[in-house]
């Protein structure tokens, strides 16, 4: 069993955890903010474009988690264990349904196709007036908890392991 992730799984991890938090920290204080005016379109489409990007690494995430070998298990309680795999498995979950609910946000309010095809609709003024504008929130929100929960437990580990936890998740320069 290895003690750290493969080359893959490290790229993959950085890359989306980049694009997760540029997401998440434009769609709640930048696109959140801004009325739906024609000048959000460009940020819209920015939005839109990583979100896509995010649910495909997503699901090439899990596929490579599935086709390597799981590493060593950490040396913590069964319980700590569980809720380790729990907040893995919850993250994924949740960015997938935020990507879902995206999609279909966007399908039922016109957007993507007067951010994508051009077409001369009028920009729906609010998003929160749609189920799925609503859950696209709320799942933002479970993730933005759940990320926190994930780097608290890397901390709370390293501290009271004293193990470098991060050296599962990143290159071994030789």
């Amino acid at each position: 069993m290895s003690t750290q992730y493969n080359k893959s799984a490290i790229i993959l991890h950085a890359v989306q955890g980049i694009l997760i938090l540029f997401v998440l920290a434009t769609g709640t204080f930048v696109l959140s903010e801004m009325p739906n005016t024609i000048e959000k379109l460009s940020s819209f489409k920015i939005h839109m474009i990583v979100g896509l990007i995010i649910l495909a690494l997503t699901i090439v995430r899990i596929i490579n988690i599935l086709k390597h070998p799981k590493l060593e298990p950490l040396k913590v309680s069964s319980l700590r264990e569980k809720l380790i795999k729990i907040n893995h498995i919850s993250i994924y979950i949740v960015l997938i349904l935020v990507g879902i609910t995206g999609i279909l946000l966007s399908k039922g309010s016109g957007l993507n196709e007067i951010v994508f095809f051009g077409a001369d609709m009028e920009l729906y003024n609010s998003f929160k007036d749609y189920g799925m504008g609503i859950a696209h929130g709320m799942l933002t929100k479970i993730l933005l908890f759940l990320i926190a929960m994930h780097i608290v437990g890397i901390i709370s580990y390293k501290i009271k392991n004293k193990g470098n936890i991060l050296g599962r998740m990143w290159f071994n320069i030789k």
